[in-house]
């Protein structure tokens, strides 16, 4: 508690860097934590299509990385569409084919990282 005390009374805006700091890490912290219990539920993981979700969304419960969905999505990097049902719309395809797109993505990937385990082991 002394070094506390010390750095409020000398060092206020060292203590007030460290605050936010602290802050900032619990802040993100939480989320990380809280995603990862998420979508270690077999519930959320490879989850059927819906209009609801967001491409983050889906990058999360299929396991895809950011550049394969704005592959598959034909995202730009600042894209409007904050729904599968705004990304079909703006692609003109149904969810049914979203899906399929996404499927494809998640097998090519299995498909490399099986690859590439076979030729590193």
């Amino acid at each position: 508690m002394g070094f506390l005390r010390y750095l409020w009374a000398k060092q206020r805006v060292l203590a007030l860097v460290l605050l936010v700091a602290l802050a900032g890490l619990g802040w993100f912290g939480w989320g990380a934590a809280r995603d990862a219990l998420y979508f270690a539920d077999p519930a959320h993981q490879r989850q059927d299509l819906a209009n609801w979700m967001s491409p983050r969304y889906v990058a999360k419960s299929w396991d895809l990385p950011p550049d394969v969905i704005i592959r598959v999505m034909d995202l730009e990097p600042d894209h409007k569409q904050k729904t599968l049902k705004d990304v079909t719309e703006h692609l003109g395809i149904t969810l049914a084919e979203l899906q399929v797109r996404v499927e494809q993505a998640r097998a090519q990937m299995d498909a490399r990282r099986m690859l590439d385990h076979l030729i590193h082991d």
